[in-house]
């Protein structure tokens, strides 16, 4: 069976033999990865929403059960999910309706509100991550455990690269 990919890569091959200088396993391999984010991102998806719930509300959530007190501040919640103010209001105002937190007065400044976890949002935490973690050891059993290990650390070197390549400005200078 073809995987998803097959057709990519026919393409891929094919403009590798019309252009000399094409960089082939480097593109491969850069497609691959954006392929599989895809993949990962679309079954996660799904996953989710059979459980009544997007990637946005979860995390928010995993943020809070995260935190010491199962507390944090809008503003915090806001630069753990790398979202605006506005939104994370909103993420919080949705959050409240479903009775999965609370937003409560700090004990020592009344002027600074905290998220507070909800036991109702424990419960469903408790409910949802059973099978998720079935559904992601499912997924990564096709590797051996040297493998994984194999695959995060090429994947931790690749990102020290992109974030060396973005301070150094080295994709706008290639542009040039």
């Amino acid at each position: 069976m073809d995987s998803s990919f097959t057709p990519i890569e026919q393409m891929l091959k094919f403009r590798a033999s019309r252009h000399e200088d094409f960089p082939y396993q480097e593109i491969l391999l850069t497609r691959l990865s954006m392929h599989m984010q895809g993949k990962l991102l679309e079954n996660r998806n799904k996953m989710l929403k059979a459980q009544g719930i997007n990637e946005t509300l979860f995390m928010a959530l995993i943020t809070l059960e995260s935190q010491e007190n199962h507390s944090i501040q809008p503003s915090e919640l806001s630069c753990a999910l790398g979202s605006s103010r506005t939104n994370a209001t909103r993420i919080a105002d949705e959050l409240e309706k479903r009775g999965w937190i609370e937003r409560r007065e700090s004990d020592n400044d009344r002027r600074c509100l905290h998220l507070q976890l909800t036991e109702k949002g424990h419960q469903f935490l408790r409910e949802v991550l059973p099978p998720q973690h079935h559904c992601l050891h499912q997924l990564w059993s096709s590797l051996t455990t040297a493998e994984k290990d194999q695959l995060e650390h090429i994947t931790r070197k690749l990102l020290t690269r992109l974030d060396q390549m973005d301070e150094d400005g080295a994709v706008l200078e290639a542009l040039r």
